[in-house]
């Protein structure tokens, strides 16, 4: 009875926030943990803003996973683009610089890789949001749709605790 009863308060959280702009933030913070390195510092400090901020957390999974993808099949241009950037004569200082900060280390943009991905993540960050609006406010009606008519929600509709 207790492990129904998180499942549905599980599902019950991903339907909060579910407004355009909570789905649009979501996409962009799942792009923003997908394109980061789990042992890195902002990495955490992305999940823990994630849950501080409103956003939709399905829509935040499902980027997530999409980008972690073009992560893996992207590195070598990623390691390419933060080569560049790391090597950059007029950047050096800039690197000496924040490698001196007490916590930014920890965030390892240092190594090419990663910075090419936080250099790509900063970059579409912004047109990623603006596009994903868009696309929430015209593609709403047919997922929420979709999303009625699955068996998964017909069954969380009938648990008699949450029955409406």
């Amino acid at each position: 009875m207790f492990a129904i009863r998180l499942l549905y308060r599980f599902i019950a959280l991903f339907q909060t926030h579910a407004n355009h702009h909570g789905i649009s933030l979501g996409i962009c913070a799942g792009m923003a943990l997908g394109l980061s390195p789990q042992n890195s510092l902002h990495f955490w400090l992305l999940i823990a803003l994630c849950f501080l901020i409103r956003l939709n957390l399905a829509a935040t999974l499902i980027s997530w996973g999409m980008f972690w993808l073009v992560a893996m099949l992207g590195k070598p241009a990623f390691f390419v683009v933060g080569d560049f950037l790391l090597n950059k004569k007029s950047l050096i200082s800039l690197w000496n610089w924040l490698y001196e900060l007490p916590f930014f280390p920890y965030t390892n943009f240092y190594v090419p890789n990663i910075l090419g991905q936080m250099f790509f993540a900063a970059v579409i960050f912004f047109p990623l949001h603006i596009f994903s609006l868009k696309a929430a406010r015209y593609l709403e009606p047919a997922v929420y749709h979709w999303w009625r008519t699955t068996k998964l929600y017909t069954l969380y509709r009938g648990y008699k605790p949450y029955a409406r």
